[in-house]
């Protein structure tokens, strides 16, 4: 009985028993177990680091493929986090499976520090249905290691920033060693942005990662795939289904490492928006599409504005207004906290295109080109999951230039 390995259509790293208790699943867990529970979570001494410029305002939106259109609600649909939060409870955040399918995602600081954080997300893949496993124990326990392995890892101070694909290859090696995941696969792309703005990435699969700057597209990553529809992941294969694939001959299930992730590295300006989606978004949104719906966000708040000047149209961006992003997100600045307006609009537009049947969007016209006889019309209905960073610098504003974009 084969894996399938098809989508459906439709460095001081701490412990694994450690990370396991901080991170495996809910926001804590006893190591092993699968089932939320009130075990305290392992705090730190948080660190300030004042020399360095950058720290971070984060988001996340999220939508199983079951959950009807609505208007998000947060803690449920999306959530937010700062890295400028000191004691916070959680100290990191994570999602879970009710909210948001077969995705995953997790925000968290690294080691504590206001100026590094280690953010992704991860993407069931939804074949091994057909076998009888929930995929999202595979994502969703690679997540909260992720987010666990983070928040404690130590030597930040000194230097020692965790590389992303270390992080995830400790949360591979601890899904693996784990009897509660019997099996699965999943996709993943993750950051570890530090306090120069500098943003290491590792992304494998087809997830993936866009950066946008003032009315541009800076940066996007390029996905991983045998052949459609089928992407690089990671997966956990049991002992009697490699058993069961060499008596039949049947196909064998695709298995890729962490160490075979795309590494790249980019600096991040001040204002930089760093977005991570599932292909849920990216199946059904362009990159363009994607730079039009946070476009309107940041010139609806302000924050972004347009100017005709004699060398063109120019995407301006206002960074004192910047600097306003709240170091707290409060209960009465939560709808209007920045990060969360843009993975909220991404995640909706996503979410409509994938439901609109006359939309052409990337999914469709890849079907196209590798079944030129397929009637696919319209969005890929899925789970969606996008997180989104926003650099926030500090220092003298008028030690700047203004900062702008051609469009």
């Amino acid at each position: 009985m084969p894996a399938p390995p098809m989508r459906p259509l439709s460095r001081g790293l701490i412990s694994t028993t450690a990370i396991l208790a901080a991170g495996l699943s809910g926001v804590y867990l006893k190591t092993g177990s699968l089932r939320p529970t009130t075990l305290m979570p392992l705090m730190r001494a948080y660190s300030t680091q004042p020399t360095l410029p950058f720290t971070y305002r984060l988001a996340a939106a999220a939508s199983s493929k079951r959950t009807p259109p609505r208007t998000p609600k947060a803690g449920i649909d999306y959530w937010t986090y700062t890295s400028t939060h000191v004691g916070s409870t959680p100290p990191y955040v994570r999602s879970t499976k009710p909210n948001s399918g077969e995705d995953a995602f997790f925000m968290a600081t690294v080691g504590g520090s206001q100026h590094h954080v280690a953010f992704g997300l991860a993407d069931g893949v939804g074949g091994w249905q057909d076998q009888g496993v929930d995929p999202s124990d595979f994502s969703h326990g690679l997540c909260g290691i992720m987010a666990g392995s983070a928040y404690l890892h130590e030597g930040v101070q000194e230097g020692k920033i965790p590389k992303p694909k270390d992080l995830l290859q400790t949360a591979y090696d601890a899904v693996i060693a784990n009897p509660r995941i019997q099996a699965g696969g999943s996709t993943a792309s993750l950051g570890v942005l530090d306090g120069d703005g500098e943003l290491e990435v590792a992304n494998l699969g087809d997830s993936g990662y866009l950066i946008l700057s003032p009315g541009k597209v800076a940066a996007c990553s390029e996905p991983q795939t045998h052949a459609f529809n089928t992407p690089y992941q990671l997966s956990k294969i049991p002992a009697r289904m490699r058993v069961q694939q060499s008596i039949f001959g049947s196909s064998a299930t695709f298995s890729e490492t962490p160490a075979q992730a795309d590494v790249t590295h980019h600096k991040i300006a001040h204002g930089d928006i760093v977005i991570f989606a599932t292909d849920g978004v990216l199946d059904n949104l362009s990159a363009s599409d994607i730079l039009a719906t946070v476009t309107k966000v940041m010139e609806d708040a302000g924050y972004w504005s347009r100017s005709s000047e004699k060398s063109g149209a120019e995407t301006k961006l206002d960074a004192a207004l910047v600097r306003e992003i709240p170091v707290i997100v409060t209960k009465e600045s939560r709808d209007s906290y920045l990060p969360g307006l843009v993975a909220r609009a991404i995640m909706t537009e996503a979410k409509s295109a994938g439901l609109d049947s006359k939309r052409n969007g990337p999914f469709a016209k890849e079907v196209k080109k590798a079944y030129p006889h397929e009637n696919w019309q319209g969005g890929k209905e899925d789970d969606i999951a996008v997180v989104v960073a926003i650099a926030v610098k500090d220092g003298p504003l008028g030690a700047e230039r203004p900062i702008k974009a051609k469009l």
